[in-house]
């Protein structure tokens, strides 16, 4: 059953007080970047987008933003479920699968097909570059010769843009607001 008592979003009126509950969640497709926590509702093609009047909230433990394209837990407004177990229906929103695929970001899919790996591949290689800062292991198909003309031939500065773009990662400007000049890695984007 539901929270019976709707206590989320309410102050509790002492503390220590313990409880629990059970909450309705259903995994969506983002649309967008997503930040933990952040209102969400469901555009046309059933994909989650930020919005202010959502019937949910985006999975608030998760540790990093939720890019396009990934799946996450929605976790449902409480007053709005009618009946809650381990199956349950919302009365107003259909949470079919989304009816379009997934729209990825053109430059980033167009160098991970460069670089002979997947674009997920290549979104975890750049938070790994980011992380570590450090070459990420290279996990593609490419020789070591193929894969270092692929990289000399890339606009790294395009790919790191669009990566920041998608991740909701901010590089540090050390240009001017009128002339940004983002401080992107230096080396290599993969290991040779």
């Amino acid at each position: 059953m539901i929270n019976k008592r709707n206590l989320l979003g309410k102050v509790p009126e002492e503390l220590g007080t313990k409880d629990a509950i059970h909450a309705a969640i259903v995994s969506v497709r983002a649309a967008s970047l997503i930040k933990p926590g952040t209102r969400c509702g469901l555009n046309a093609n059933r994909e989650a987008i930020p919005a202010e009047n959502g019937c949910g909230v985006a999975d608030p433990f998760r540790k990093e933003a939720i890019t396009r394209g990934q799946y996450f837990w929605l976790l449902l407004c409480q007053d709005e479920i009618p009946n809650v177990q381990h199956v349950w229906q919302h009365p107003e929103i259909d949470f079919a699968p989304p009816t379009v695929e997934v729209k990825l970001n053109s430059t980033l899919k167009r160098q991970a097909e460069e670089f002979g790996v997947s674009y997920e591949q290549l979104m975890a290689a750049c938070a790994y570059v980011v992380g570590k800062d450090d070459s990420a292991p290279y996990p593609g198909t490419k020789t070591a010769e193929e894969l270092e003309k692929a990289m000399d031939d890339s606009d790294s500065h395009d790919m790191w843009y669009e990566w920041s773009e998608e991740s909701g990662h901010e590089f540090e400007n050390v240009g001017s607001a009128c002339c940004p000049e983002y401080n992107y890695p230096e080396h290599s984007i993969f290991k040779v």
